[in-house]
């Protein structure tokens, strides 16, 4: 396995993360993703730009005066509204748990329903707008709550596949954070090694 990218993630002091940028082997950033945090901590939008910081979309989200979210809009490229999210839930972690898509021009497009164990995410269903099942996710953590297995299944008109990755972990570092990842295809081969660096503020 080649060596091909770096990841870094940004956090704000309450630990919220506020960037996400992916540079290639040499350092040149690849994508990058701005959040927008809510006073309360809630993610409330995004800014995604691709190599040499061209748009590639953004979205944003409302939140009323009990801070939950409202109406949740996509935007391409270029600033135009794609799509916009209501009916939105949300747990006692303020993880969304469900929502309805409609498309510009207000046509219902789809709806998802995500399931969870406390604030670990256990599995996730989206349907169209008739009802049927889309896609569905199943996630499987172990008791650090590491997450070691993805199953995704997509359904189309002619065919069901679903697919299997597995995850283990090699490496922690000091404060009980993974440091290195394996990831494992559904035939038990190797296809990824993620390695991760920590820097952390001071304690006051």
């Amino acid at each position: 396995m080649d060596s091909c990218c770096i990841d870094v993630v940004e956090y704000d002091e309450n630990g919220n993360a506020i960037r996400y940028t992916s540079k290639d082997s040499k350092g040149n950033i690849k994508s990058q993703s701005v959040y927008t945090r809510h006073e309360t901590g809630l993610w409330v939008g995004s800014t995604d730009t691709k190599e040499g910081g061209k748009p590639v979309g953004s979205m944003k989200v409302g939140v009323d005066e009990k801070g939950h979210y409202t109406i949740a809009e996509a935007f391409d490229s270029t600033g135009k509204l794609e799509f916009y999210y209501t009916e939105t839930k949300q747990n006692d972690f303020g993880q969304v748990i469900a929502w309805k898509q409609y498309d510009k021009d207000s046509v219902f497009r789809a709806q998802g329903e995500a399931t969870y164990n406390k604030n670990l995410q256990t599995g996730f269903v989206m349907k169209d707008s008739v009802g049927k099942i889309k896609s569905s996710s199943a996630y499987k953590y172990n008791d650090k709550g590491e997450q070691t297995e993805v199953s995704n299944t997509a359904v189309t008109k002619d065919s069901t596949t679903t697919k299997l990755t597995k995850y283990t972990y090699e490496t922690h570092d000091e404060s009980g954070n993974w440091t290195q990842r394996t990831t494992w295809d559904e035939k038990g081969k190797a296809t990824k090694t993620t390695k991760r660096v920590y820097t952390y503020r001071k304690k006051e």
